[in-house]
């Protein structure tokens, strides 16, 4: 009689081993598949300019980006291209910049019009195009429009190619609004070398980072002595600038302070001044109503009364 078993045996263990083994590729074809697939998306959405309207977009949408708590010690050159912090005093004024763009505001243009403030935007493509016919308003108002990436990525995460296109790209849109961009504030201040060289391949003349800042209506400088002459001052188009810019002028004002175009500053142009000298109308502290009861010394009254004053955080 002939026994079978060894054989049998033998058969299921070689189909087994060949089913595990196909199992194994399959496992390993998706792996791989999906690596590929993430790392292509990340790429696509941090390297390449995106459609508007995206997901990815609407994270951009970021209040407060750049900062002076981000700024380090001083680098004046990145390669071929010169970076300025602040300018030299040669005249007691400072510098007025506004980041980002994606909220606009009708009252700064005003203030802009009553005041006559030379304002230099570092504008990011993306939220300029939400908004093209405001950007003319502004420059029309005497403002100038400088470049701030497609994006507002951090540009030291891309390859040189990539960074060419997230800098140049906003130069060719920009045309449209007077002479192309030749100034790039690099998206959260992160620049080096090789950001340099993506700017002079762009055409830029000069990284422009600033060395002051008003936010939640306070000032604070690098080097933590108050406003003085040459400070680039840092300011977003988020909601309520205008009463930021108000506040700024206010310190500006109180400082004997003048404002001049930043781009005729480092082009070595002739100065155009704004001198303040009508009040600026800076808006109050919201009031607040408190009741306070007490009781009126030994006639055992209760006596209630009004406290009006201004709301404080604790």
């Amino acid at each position: 009689m002939i026994d079978v078993k060894p054989s049998f045996q033998k058969f299921v263990s070689v189909k087994l081993s060949l089913k595990y083994f196909l199992l194994g590729i399959i496992l390993l074809v998706i792996v791989v598949g999906l690596s590929v697939k993430i790392l292509y998306f990340t790429h696509s959405t941090s390297a390449v300019p995106n459609k508007p309207g995206s997901s990815t977009n609407m994270a951009l949408n970021n209040k407060g980006s750049e900062s002076v708590d981000q700024l380090s010690p001083s680098i004046t050159s990145t390669g071929p291209i010169k970076v300025v912090y602040e300018l030299p005093v040669n005249q007691p004024v400072v510098y007025i910049t506004i980041d980002d763009g994606w909220y606009p505001n009708q009252e700064v243009l005003k203030l802009m019009q009553q005041y006559h403030l030379p304002i230099t935007t570092y504008l990011v493509e993306q939220a300029a195009q939400k908004h093209p016919d405001y950007w003319h308003e502004f420059v029309n108002d005497g403002g100038r429009i400088e470049d701030h990436t497609f994006n507002h990525p951090f540009l030291t995460h891309l390859s040189l190619a990539d960074q060419i296109n997230q800098i140049s790209q906003p130069i060719d849109y920009f045309r449209q609004y007077g002479p192309p961009p030749d100034e790039l504030r690099p998206p959260y201040g992160d620049f080096n070398s090789v950001v340099g060289q993506a700017a002079k391949d762009s055409m830029i003349k000069y990284i422009v980072m600033w060395d002051a800042e008003i936010k939640n209506s306070k000032l604070s400088t690098r080097s933590g002595l108050g406003l003085k002459s040459g400070d680039i001052i840092l300011l977003h188009w988020e909601p309520g600038l205008d009463q930021e810019l108000l506040k700024l002028l206010s310190i500006i004002q109180k400082q004997n302070l003048g404002i001049a175009d930043l781009s005729q500053a480092l082009n070595g142009e002739p100065l155009t001044i704004c001198w303040l000298k009508t009040p600026i109308p800076v808006s109050e502290p919201t009031s607040t109503i408190t009741t306070k009861t007490r009781v009126a010394g030994t006639s055992g009254k209760t006596v209630t009364s009004v406290d009006t004053g201004t709301s404080r955080s604790k």
